[in-house]
C-alpha cells in the first residue's frame, strides 16, 4: 500500500514534505478542519509514516466520530502494521456508519482473508452492491463487480 521511501527520487520526497508543510500551516488556520487531518493522514501515509498518519486520522475521527471514511483511514493503518483486530474494528465502525461504504467492506474481507477467514471475507464481499461472483470450470471462484 504504502510507497517504499528507497523508491522516493528527491523531487517526490520534496513534494511530499511541501505538502505536508502546507497541509500544517492550514491546519493551525483552520484547526477544527477534518479534512485537513485526513489530507495530512494521507501523506504521511504515502511516506510509510505510520504513527503520525494514524494521530492525523486520530485527530480527524475526534473532530468527526460519524465519518465512515475516517474510520476506513484507521483501519488502513491498523492493516499496515498487522493489528488486524484493530483493523477489524475500524472497518466494522465504518460500515456502522455508512452500509455503503465500499472501501470498508473490501478492506475488511481483505484483512478477514489475510486472517484465513475466508468465508468471513466473503460475506462481506456479497454485502456490496453490483458485485456478482461467477463459478468457472475449473472450480475456483473469479469476483467481478463495480466497486
Amino acid at each position: 500500500m504504502s510507497e517504499d521511501l528507497n523508491k522516493l527520487d528527491d523531487g517526490n520526497l520534496e513534494k511530499f514534505n511541501k505538502t505536508i508543510g502546507v497541509l500544517k500551516n492550514s491546519l493551525k488556520r483552520a484547526p477544527k478542519n477534518h479534512n485537513l487531518y485526513i489530507s495530512l493522514g494521507n501523506e504521511y501515509l504515502k511516506l510509510s509514516r505510520l504513527e503520525l498518519a494514524f494521530k492525523s486520522y486520530l485527530s480527524a475521527y475526534n473532530l468527526d466520530p460519524k465519518n465512515a471514511d475516517i474510520s476506513v483511514c484507521i483501519g488502513v493503518v491498523h492493516t499496515e502494521v498487522g493489528n488486524y483486530n484493530d483493523a477489524t474494528s475500524a472497518f466494522l465502525n465504518a460500515i456502522k456508519l455508512d452500509k455503503n461504504c465500499k472501501k470498508a467492506y473490501v478492506d475488511l474481507s481483505n484483512v478477514y482473508f489475510n486472517l484465513g477467514r475466508h468465508k468471513e471475507g466473503l460475506e462481506y464481499l456479497y454485502k456490496i452492491d453490483g458485485f456478482i461472483q461467477f463459478q468457472v470450470d475449473n472450480g475456483f471462484s473469479v469476483f467481478k463487480g463495480n466497486i
